[in-house]
């Protein structure tokens, strides 16, 4: 198979990728029409609204630096907001009536319910001992809430809420320990390279304040391999708990001296990702009273934005027709790669869930724009090196060249 085969395979196969991403229908939601073409982008502020939350900062009483709390606020929810994909969304704090508050507006987010739990709630992030776990909710059992009472440790279920964890927050097999509001610096879902495994596992570092501490419950708690799922390493479980939610409970098999740890379970990229992003947004060092939710409109209008796109839609056509009409082949050569880039740039933003704003829009039409003059800058020398009597293949190949270096 010769190489210009292999690559219109290549292209032909990346057009296919391309439509695939944008028409294959979304869950949330089903265009019809044009707008289908566009349903896998995710919107910005400016062109699609979202939801606005507002929040009253709650910061304790004899706090020695309050506005200090109020920026770590700040900082979290941008965190959370980042590690879920919002980079486009705007977080900004206001003060008045001598409170702080936190203004939250989230692309597209039509429904407030789904921007609050992007943002979280305002519970403690600590790690904590699972002393046991049940498949009936302790509510329901006195057996289960005497045990709770015993151990000193409280029920909390897990993210999907069918198993619940009996967790305490101290660390009590040789000293007491707790480890609160931990610093995460990283955390990051990586392939799992281990013979026989194929999913992913997450990868994270405790911050130098806390690498001691969580030295020593790693030595209290670790359990050899052979041992996990015993009865007697049952006692012997790091739980991560955010919200009074069991993000992950698993066995600790190695002292962690230098606060870089990793997390294997086997897990899917979407739910090491998750997990995480989890492990990156912390928690909240002062409690949010919620003020308001509700939808922030677009900055422009569905028909100032239905317009603008028609006559970008025109404007494009036209071009293609010039191109045709002043030089012929080539033109036609120039549309179908300029169709090509701008289908497969549409496709990538599809693929990334990357957010389009009006500023994106501005580059997607310049980035058209440069093409066409480079297109341009390309046909006028080879039809120039034509009128010097060069054969079709010949002018092409010093036309591009000498186009590249002008």
């Amino acid at each position: 198979m010769t190489s210009d085969r292999i690559r219109l395979i290549v292209v032909i196969a990346v057009i296919f990728v391309a439509f695939v991403v944008l028409l294959w229908p979304t869950s949330e939601q089903t265009y019809e029409g044009f707008a289908k073409i566009f349903q896998r982008i995710r919107l910005g502020l400016d062109i699609k609204g979202g939801a606005r939350l507002e929040y009253r900062v709650d910061v304790e009483e004899g706090a020695e630096n309050p506005s200090e709390v109020v920026d770590d606020v700040w900082t979290v929810l941008r965190n959370r907001l980042d590690a879920a994909g919002y980079t486009e969304a705007i977080v900004r704090k206001t003060f008045r009536e001598n409170s702080s508050f936190i203004v939250v507006e989230i692309p597209a987010a039509t429904e407030t319910t789904r921007a609050e739990k992007l943002i979280g709630s305002t519970g403690v992030m600590y790690f904590g001992q699972v002393v046991d776990e049940s498949e009936v909710d302790p509510s329901t059992d006195p057996r289960l809430r005497d045990l709770a009472k015993i151990k000193k440790a409280e029920w909390l279920p897990n993210r999907e809420g069918n198993v619940w964890y009996l967790v305490r927050r101290e660390i009590m097999l040789i000293k007491d320990l707790q480890l609160v509001s931990p610093s995460i610096v990283s955390a990051n879902p990586v392939p799992d390279t281990r013979p026989g495994r194929f999913g992913y596992k997450v990868t994270f570092e405790v911050g130098s304040r806390d690498a001691e501490i969580f030295k020593k419950i790693t030595q209290q708690l670790m359990v050899p391999e052979s041992a996990t799922g015993s009865v007697t390493a049952r006692e012997k479980r790091l739980a991560i708990v955010l919200d009074d939610v069991v993000q992950f409970a698993g066995y600790v098999v190695s002292v962690i001296p230098d606060g870089k740890a990793e997390i294997t379970g086997n897990f899917s990229l979407e739910e090491a990702k998750q997990l995480a992003a989890i492990l990156r947004s912390g928690a909240l060092p002062a409690r949010l009273e919620k003020i308001s939710a509700g939808w922030v409109a677009p900055l422009l209008g569905a028909d100032i934005v239905r317009t603008s796109l028609w006559a970008g839609i025109v404007g494009l056509i036209l071009v293609l027709i010039y191109m045709i009409v002043f030089y012929r082949t080539f033109g036609v050569i120039t549309d179908l790669a300029l169709l090509y880039n701008t289908y497969l740039l549409f496709g990538i933003l599809a693929l990334s869930r990357s957010i389009l704003t009006l500023p994106g829009i501005a580059g997607i039409l310049l980035t058209i724009g440069t093409t066409v003059d480079g297109n341009i800058i390309i046909a006028e020398r080879i039809k120039e090196e034509m009128r010097m009597g060069r054969s079709v293949k010949a002018a092409i190949a010093t036309g591009f060249d000498k186009s590249f270096r002008t």
